[in-house]
């Protein structure tokens, strides 16, 4: 508990995180799918009135737990403008919001569903914090947030209220083009790295990226293939899963 609230750039280099595929982080893999097949569960058993209140829910507590983030970085020693929540999952926050207000809504669905559903599991695949211990607030942090938008997803589909089309795909491809122009423009101003659009900030999916396109601005035109590849990857997922199981 020395280091629970210490953010990465403060960890000491002698002190271990709990690294990526170890002991460690299959035991908060663990936990994350422990919560969500959990609250996937409870939603299928809920009625509609009920399935409100636990949309909201999860919609409330991702926006909560940023703040906490945000007011904990700022109270730090780090600076603040390089962690604000402009990262996609970000993004994928602020659209369970609106879809946990406007749920007989048809486009913020599919979007969660093919656009944010795969970059929330690559964030816990490969996570960030994987150089701090595993009780470490933004440990902790990363994982409960990516479980639930996963958890948000997952229920409201095998519960079949997303139904899936292919020009919603191309919905998500238009406005996953569209964000990564609008944030490639900020990073290139304020020179950042929001989304990671301009380094692959050591995560090995994007350094193998950033190896085959050579770095600059060809690897992020290929980090938006990448993400146009994987919105149709999930698509013919969860299109298959759909015909054979959720008739």
């Amino acid at each position: 508990m020395k280091h629970f609230w210490t953010h990465k750039e403060n960890m000491p280099s002698e002190e271990p995180g709990y690294g990526q595929f170890t002991i460690g982080h299959f035991f908060l893999l663990a936990l994350s799918t422990l919560l969500i097949i959990c609250y996937v569960i409870l939603y299928n058993k809920s009625d509609s009135e009920t399935r409100i209140i636990l949309r909201r829910s999860i919609a409330f507590t991702l926006i909560f737990i940023d703040i906490i983030k945000m007011i904990l970085i700022g109270k730090s020693t780090v600076k603040l403008s390089n962690y604000l929540p402009l990262e996609l999952c970000s993004f994928a926050s602020y659209v369970i919001v609106l879809d946990s207000i406007f749920a007989d809504n048809t486009i913020f669905p599919i979007m969660l569903l093919t656009m944010f559903m795969p970059a929330a599991i690559m964030a816990i695949l490969f996570p960030t914090t994987s150089t701090l211990p595993v009780l470490n607030f933004y440990t902790i942090h990363q994982f409960l947030y990516h479980a639930l938008i996963i958890a948000y997803i997952m229920a409201r589909f095998l519960c079949k209220e997303i139904t899936l089309t292919y020009s919603g795909v191309w919905t998500s491809i238009l406005q996953i083009i569209i964000l990564a122009i609008i944030i490639y423009v900020i990073d290139a101003v304020f020179d950042k790295n929001f989304m990671f659009l301009r380094d692959p900030y050591g995560n090995p999916v994007l350094d193998l990226l950033w190896k085959t396109f050579k770095g600059g601005i060809s690897y992020t035109l290929g980090l938006v293939a990448f993400c146009i590849f994987m919105i149709h990857v999930f698509y013919g997922f969860f299109k298959l899963i759909s015909i054979l199981f959720l008739k």
